[in-house]
């Protein structure tokens, strides 16, 4: 093992991989975690996303700047950067009169995915799998077999990048089902929540979660989520199940795999809605926070030292 001139053993950087997961607009808070991680010095390798957390990867993962990623939010007069504008709200293409009045069209989902592909396939750097320096993983949902699908090197990399984002991006009713090559797809976190097992096959180290469905803590305020209105009860109802399935499998995955380091983010979202397009700025300082605090703690502890963790591995 090759040491530096003072004698001492050089560290061993870890290969370290960013889980992003869904939650719509909410996703943007992502970024934050991401702008933490550069703070810090942390440069994931490996980028594994479903819905919003696909986005992320596809875009942020073959290296397109933060600052460019977060321009997209920005008022016009305020934006630093010309080109592509990456904002959720570019991607949902509204549906035209005579699909509406198609037999069966509202009974699969009412917008089309067609517009995010369109978009991702002329502004992504690559657009195969097989040619982006990062690995970059994308899950989707089967929806006939029921099952996870992979999209990346080692799985299903044959697909375009641009149309597994999308396929990974079909919320149930919201989108109608993403078909390729004859199959239709759902979002990626039907099935599994959370795919970090996907990051730990690739080789991963240390494995960075991005959790945005954190349920809000409404236990000191004298107005109950219950009363808020439908709309609040179903988000926090979500958000409760969610992070559950998050926590279960990150157990899971932490028991099957003890040389393997999970940091489990999970910003506090507030009260937030998933298809809340006006709070970017929010968002995006909440995940950066949360992420700082957790990311400062695992460096201090030595999670991004090989060496260091192999030594406590072995007095233990």
């Amino acid at each position: 093992m090759p040491k530096p001139e003072n004698g001492s053993v050089s560290a061993r950087r870890p290969k370290i991989a960013f889980v992003g997961t869904g939650g719509a607009a909410r996703g943007i808070a992502h970024l934050g975690v991401l702008r933490a991680c550069e703070e810090l010095g942390i440069a994931p390798e490996i980028f594994v996303g479903a819905s919003a957390g696909a986005v992320v990867a596809a875009t942020y993962g073959q290296g397109i700047p933060l600052d460019v990623l977060l321009d997209g939010y920005r008022l016009p007069w305020k934006r630093r950067h010309r080109g592509p504008r990456f904002h959720l709200s570019t991607f949902m293409g509204a549906p035209a009169l005579r699909d509406l009045l198609s037999p069966g069209y509202l009974a699969s989902g009412v917008f089309s995915l067609d517009k995010l592909e369109r978009y991702l396939r002329s502004h992504l750097p690559e657009n195969d799998f097989r040619r982006v320096k990062n690995q970059i993983f994308v899950t989707a949902v089967d929806i006939d077999r029921g099952q996870r699908v992979l999209f990346g090197r080692g799985y299903d990399a044959e697909t375009p990048l641009s149309q597994a984002v999308a396929a990974s991006c079909c919320v149930p009713g919201l989108f109608r089902p993403y078909p390729i090559r004859g199959t239709y797809h759902l979002d990626g976190e039907v099935v599994r929540t959370l795919s970090a097992d996907v990051a730990v096959a690739a080789g991963a180290d240390v494995v960075i979660i991005s959790n945005i469905y954190r349920p809000a803590d409404a236990s000191s305020d004298p107005r109950s989520v219950a009363r808020r209105g439908p709309l609040k009860v179903i988000n926090q109802t979500l958000n409760i199940v969610l992070t559950e399935k998050e926590r279960r499998g990150v157990d899971l995955y932490s028991m099957a795999n003890p040389g393997v380091r999970f940091i489990d983010i999970a910003p506090d979202i507030g009260m937030f809605g998933y298809l809340n397009r006006f709070a970017a700025r929010s968002l995006v300082m909440r995940g950066y926070r949360s992420a700082l605090r957790a990311l400062a703690r695992a460096k201090a502890q030595g999670v991004f030292d090989l060496n260091r963790m192999e030594s406590a591995s072995h007095l233990n």
